[in-house]
């Protein structure tokens, strides 16, 4: 299991700062703050949702590895899959530098995720679904998760949105908030209807939807709430990343379900 007594501060920054000239702007402020407390804010909310003591664990969309390296300090082996090889590529130079163990890295899309039927004790899926065909997803999620198998997944509401084209939050010269505010529900009806979608642009997924997706999908045990809010049985007080609701309509959300035994 990952060792997180490993990850030096400086030696994180370091390791950041060699991939710099390989990432665009937007991709670097985002590394920067996904690793500005480095790794224990995630371990502390995987050991508050209790998504622990599993066997395999599929991270969805792992991005730069941090979920990855907080699942696997609580879970068996955690297969790291993205479709961008640069994050990828940042994962493996974090698993070699500061030697961790249980992580494994793919390539692949979570709606093709290439693993075996009924192979994975968990799925874990962290702000990635809504950029997918989220449907496909989850019908991927049930595919490979084994019988009494344990989902999370968490998605944007119309409110992040909002907020998205009022503050023009995390602004950079490659990546214009508000266009992304503008596009989401032209990419949301083009899915709807059977038509391609926008790279890259987000579907909005109402938590109605999600929780009739799964259900219809046969999971059960399932819950929604506000970002950072569903705890585990043994949990200690959370610590939500963003806010529940914006502008008075649904914020980031998330789900957690489990597969029947």
């Amino acid at each position: 299991m990952t060792d997180f007594t490993a990850f030096d501060p400086d030696r994180l920054t370091s390791l950041i700062n060699r991939f710099r000239p390989f990432i665009s702007e937007n991709d670097t402020g985002f590394l920067v703050r996904v690793f500005d407390e480095g790794t224990e804010p995630y371990d502390a909310r995987i050991r508050f949702h209790g998504l622990t003591g599993m066997g395999d664990v599929l991270d969805a969309g792992c991005g730069y590895g941090q979920w990855s390296m907080a699942l696997a300090r609580h879970n068996t082996r955690v297969h790291a899959l993205d479709i961008s090889p640069e994050r990828l590529m940042f994962l493996d130079a974090a698993i070699s530098d500061f030697g961790l163990s249980g992580i494994s890295v793919h390539r692949g899309a979570a709606w093709k995720t290439g693993l075996p039927d009924a192979s994975m004790d968990g799925v874990f899926c962290y702000g990635v679904i809504f950029l997918t065909p989220w449907r496909e997803t989850l019908a991927e999620f049930a595919r490979v998760l084994r019988p009494g198998g344990r989902l999370y997944v968490n998605a944007n509401g119309l409110g992040w949105y909002k907020h998205l084209w009022r503050t023009g939050h995390n602004a950079t010269s490659d990546y214009d908030p508000r266009m992304k505010a503008a596009t989401v529900l032209f990419n949301t009806l083009r899915y709807e209807r059977g038509l391609p979608l926008e790279p890259r642009c987000d579907i909005l997924i109402e938590p109605a939807e999600m929780l009739a997706e799964l259900d219809r999908l046969g999971f059960t045990e399932c819950r929604q709430g506000a970002e950072g809010t569903l705890s585990g049985p043994d949990a200690l007080e959370g610590r939500p990343f963003f806010q529940g609701e914006y502008d008075g309509d649904i914020g980031i959300y998330e789900v957690m379900a489990r597969k029947p035994a």
